[in-house]
């Protein structure tokens, strides 16, 4: 019988790296659902985390960041825009759907120290669905100069919460720290009318989604890469 049960024992805590990764955990709050991201994320984008948007301009990285808090406010959660270069526009929000009094809107005026620092104070005061950071078009100098132990308090700070912090930039800047990170590349252009006289209707870009996910080592910094996803999207 000892030796029956040592062996039960060994089988329990003698699992592979592999199979442990392969180990997902349920999430303690469901996902927020993005029905024009369906094909990426058909769980939703995930709770307790770092989202981001990276892309060029006319990537529709805008469109996208505006159509996830879009979900959020018309879900009745209060949401906030951490704004660096003051480019949030109401009306365009609006149109995208928008609730704008649900919308905490935090201008910094070309400030990224002030817009970390707001970000931080949200995070940690609580009670918002999703937390956009607004860092597009800032210089690679500014953002280079954002220490990484900001992405780790950040991370920290929505675990365990249903808050998602939600990060738009021309490029990656969480790192490792980023749950769900979309890049978009546009495509093609869609226009309405003759020329001189177009009208923009739309665009097509490329989507391919890097997901990180939490190992069982997560208390120690653990994670795991999942296999990218690509798809082609409208906005």
């Amino acid at each position: 019988m000892a030796n029956i049960a040592a062996q039960l024992r060994y089988c329990e805590f003698s699992k592979t790296a592999s199979a442990l990764a392969l180990e997902r955990p349920e999430p303690k709050f469901p996902g927020l659902l993005v029905p024009g991201l369906k094909k990426l994320l058909n769980q939703g984008l995930s709770r307790g985390a770092i989202a981001e948007i990276s892309g060029r301009r006319s990537s529709g990285r805008t469109s996208i960041a505006l159509h996830i808090v879009a979900q959020a406010t018309g879900r009745g959660e209060i949401c906030a825009v951490i704004d660096l270069h003051n480019s949030f526009h109401p009306a365009s929000a609006q149109a995208a759907g928008v609730r704008l009094d649900r919308i905490v809107w935090v201008r910094c005026h070309g400030n990224a120290e002030h817009a970390m620092r707001a970000t931080d104070l949200l995070l940690h005061a609580g009670g918002f669905g999703v937390v956009l950071l607004d860092l597009c078009d800032a210089r690679a100098r500014v953002l280079n100069r954002i220490p990484l132990s900001y992405w780790y308090r950040f991370r920290r700070a929505v675990e365990h919460t249903p808050a998602i912090l939600l990060i738009c930039a021309d490029s990656p800047q969480a790192k490792s720290c980023v749950s769900n990170g979309i890049e978009l590349r546009h495509k093609a252009f869609h226009w309405a009318g003759r020329a001189p006289f177009l009208l923009l209707r739309g665009l097509e870009a490329n989507a391919m989604l890097r997901r990180t996910e939490r190992s069982p080592s997560a208390s120690q910094g653990g994670s795991v890469a999942a296999p990218v996803v690509s798809v082609e999207v409208m906005v």
